[in-house]
């Protein structure tokens, strides 16, 4: 059996002027959380991940996460692509998104929100996991031939990882 890849990323600390009328959409990241970005991004290269596709939410904050790993892992900017149905995605429309990843992508990478990214882990994996905190990451093995065939409990997984854990917490392998 084919596995497929998923990794989920919630995109890095983010802020916002006390008192400012900015629009959540519209916030960037703090010095931390573009630090954060970074180390994760090494992290990410060393273990030699490459994504055949990574998704991102429209949101200012996810984007620039995303743009931070992408540029750290060398990708080409076509794998990169903006999904506003991403921007605080509940987990039946990351699903339904997911089941529509063509047969070619054997690693997809999202970058996006919780609680939606929290409770996608969660189902995947169908178990309590740890919450995603700004800038975590859960790296899920699915079993399964192709991403139509997402469903409860048919994903483990291998890594989760948080910006002040030092090293990573790994989990299986």
């Amino acid at each position: 059996m084919n596995k497929r890849l998923l990794t989920l990323i919630r995109h890095a600390e983010a802020g916002s002027e006390h008192g400012s009328r900015m629009p959540d959409i519209d916030r960037p990241l703090t010095e931390r959380g573009r630090g954060h970005a970074t180390r994760l991004a090494a992290h990410l290269a060393q273990l030699g991940l490459e994504p055949d596709l990574v998704w991102t939410s429209d949101a200012r904050r996810a984007e620039t996460t995303a743009n931070i790993l992408a540029s750290s892992l060398s990708l080409s900017s076509s794998v990169v692509r903006v999904r506003s149905e991403l921007y605080l995605a509940h987990t039946r429309t990351l699903c339904d998104s997911i089941r529509e990843v063509g047969s070619e992508v054997h690693h997809l990478l999202v970058v996006g929100h919780n609680p939606g990214l929290a409770e996608l882990w969660d189902w995947a994996c169908d178990k309590n996991g740890f919450g995603l905190p700004t800038c975590g990451i859960a790296r899920l093995e699915l079993e399964v031939e192709r991403w139509g065939q997402l469903e409860r409990g048919c994903a483990k997984l291998i890594e989760f990882d948080r910006p002040k854990a030092d090293p990573p917490a790994r989990i299986g392998r």
